[in-house]
């Protein structure tokens, strides 16, 4: 076997660790430590460029798989997602789906116990718009601020006294504050 043929074959499949990433449009490339190689810029395989698609590029030290047609480099592919010593895997629980970003955002679902959570770092925000419907309890433990009205159907309560049934104390005539609410 030549010298040539070897390099190339030993090229078709390669791994290494991301060494820089250089965002650009149409396409964001990287570069590759393989050893003591490192490839010139090449794409990496992300999970949807048509009508959906998807921006999540791999991070500086990740390790990827580098594809290369014919055994050249320089047409090579990355495909990350390789866990490792050093980026191990989340969790070993095999009915959970989680997603952490580098700042400690978590995103997590129990198909199991069909449990959603989102936790967001200390000072993280939510901004969701859109008509919501929320089909069962909702319970808040911190203040609610709305922008608009609070309309319902049903009564409001606070503490035990009722909105719609309430009745009020030392109700006097004409322009004097009634008392409080009676439980």
């Amino acid at each position: 076997m030549s010298a040539e043929l070897h390099r190339r074959l030993e090229n078709l499949i390669r791994f290494g660790t991301i060494k820089a990433i250089y965002p650009d449009q149409p396409f964001t490339t990287v570069t590759v430590t393989i050893g003591a190689i490192t490839t010139g810029k090449l794409r990496f395989l992300t999970l949807r460029a048509g009508k959906t698609k998807t921006w999540d590029p791999p991070s500086v030290g990740e390790e990827v798989m580098v594809l290369s047609p014919s055994g050249v480099l320089e047409m090579g592919v990355a495909i990350a997602g390789f866990n490792n010593q050093d980026n191990p895997s989340p969790s070993d629980d095999p009915n959970k789906t989680i997603r952490i970003f580098e700042d400690g955002c978590l995103l997590s679902y129990d198909t199991k116990t069909h449990h959603l959570d989102a936790v967001l770092p200390e000072g993280g925000t939510c901004n969701v718009t859109a008509d919501v419907q929320i089909t069962g309890k909702l319970h808040v433990t911190e203040t609610i601020t709305a922008g608009d009205n609070i309309s319902t159907v049903a009564d409001v309560l606070a503490g035990d006294i009722s909105l719609t049934k309430h009745r009020t104390s030392g109700v006097k005539a004409g322009s004097e504050e009634s008392g409080g609410p009676i439980p």
